[in-house]
């Protein structure tokens, strides 16, 4: 009896990787060039390959269990999509399985592994890094992917994302209406595909009304309050520090409201700020915090039943969805720059 062709002998032959192997045969999740796909599936046809029996095999063997990696738990932003994403998948007979993976990518790999061991029919993703090697270990399980909130670089994969650019570029104007021309950013750490956006659209509106974007305005925080507010401290401390933040996030504007308070500055006499997502708790902050609203349920929902169409085989691997709106919400923290009083 013939022994089985496997992946391996096919990349040998063809001159690839393993990993290219599995981009052909499962269409994803990063693109292959046209030259590189002709002659991996001609030694496939070749070779006679089957590609992915087992896998395939799980997937007609898979739970009604949806896997659900998202980068915290502490944060309400992620807690609200979730809710949405777990009340579809329960309507249609599905449970979530969810995954925190601490913004750490190892963790991220850790729990894919976990769901292919569980048979899961499919998962969401909220990229914690720039690494698309949690998509290229999916496909390689033949599991559905769907992508939520950013993109990563080089992966073809279907995703539901926001008007990130338009969300800092409303933002940003806001601001300059009021009469503000020295706005800081609290930008991510990371260099994912929405937090460019976001500050790519509050350079925009700079540069729109006449502004030259100042680099040492953009600092980078962490993910949690204290870190917002360092990077608020920093800004103050600069030798012309700005009348106005706008921040990557609500956590990070809630931080820089604390920082205001220690360093004696009064929101929004002294300082105006910004930040994005419109979580529950921005309407109840001292001030109110102006934000920029993010259809967080919108997206968990959307995000939910392009999964399930995925794994029905209704929708197509890589299919995006176009960007969700946003909303400025202007409360009591921002306000006319002062001297224009």
């Amino acid at each position: 009896m013939r022994k089985s062709v496997t992946r391996d002998e096919v990349a040998k032959a063809a001159g690839v990787s393993t990993a290219t192997v599995s981009y052909v045969v499962n269409n994803g999740p990063r693109p292959v060039s046209t030259e590189t796909r002709k002659k991996v599936l001609k030694v496939i046809e070749k070779l006679g390959y089957r590609p992915n029996a087992v896998a395939r095999n799980l997937r007609r063997q898979r739970t009604s269990t949806l896997g659900l990696i998202l980068p915290d738990t502490y944060n309400p932003y992620f807690a609200e999509v979730a809710r949405a994403v777990e009340q579809t998948a329960f309507d249609r007979g599905f449970t979530v399985m969810l995954c925190h993976s601490d913004y750490n990518l190892e963790r991220e790999l850790h729990y894919v592994s976990v769901l292919q061991a569980e048979r899961a029919a499919g998962v969401i993703w909220f990229p914690a890094t720039s690494s698309a090697e949690p998509a290229i270990r999916l496909a390689e399980y033949d599991i559905p992917l769907v992508v939520l909130d950013r993109k990563v670089e080089g992966m073809q994969a279907s995703a539901v994302i926001a008007d990130n650019f338009r969300g800092g570029y409303i933002a940003t104007q806001h601001l300059i209406e009021l009469g503000h021309h020295r706005i800081g950013c609290i930008a991510r750490p990371f260099e994912l595909h929405h937090s460019q956006e976001r500050v790519r659209g509050y350079r925009a509106a700079l540069e729109d009304n006449g502004f030259s974007p100042d680099e040492r305005l953009t600092v980078k925080g962490g993910f949690r309050l204290d870190d917002g507010c360092e990077a608020a401290t920093k800004l103050f401390y600069m030798d012309s520090p700005p009348s106005a933040i706008f921040a990557y996030n609500d956590f990070m504007a809630i931080g820089a409201l604390r920082a205001a308070v220690e360093c004696g500055l009064k929101v929004p006499e002294d300082l105006s700020v910004v930040g994005f997502d419109d979580i529950p708790q921005s309407a109840f902050t001292c001030p109110a915090l102006t934000t920029v609203r993010l259809p967080k349920h919108e997206m968990g929902c959307q995000g939910a039943k392009l999964l399930l169409d995925l794994i029905d085989g209704k929708s197509p691997p890589s299919e995006t969805l176009a960007p969700l709106g946003v909303k400025l919400i202007i409360r009591e923290s921002s306000g006319q720059a002062p001297g224009l009083r």
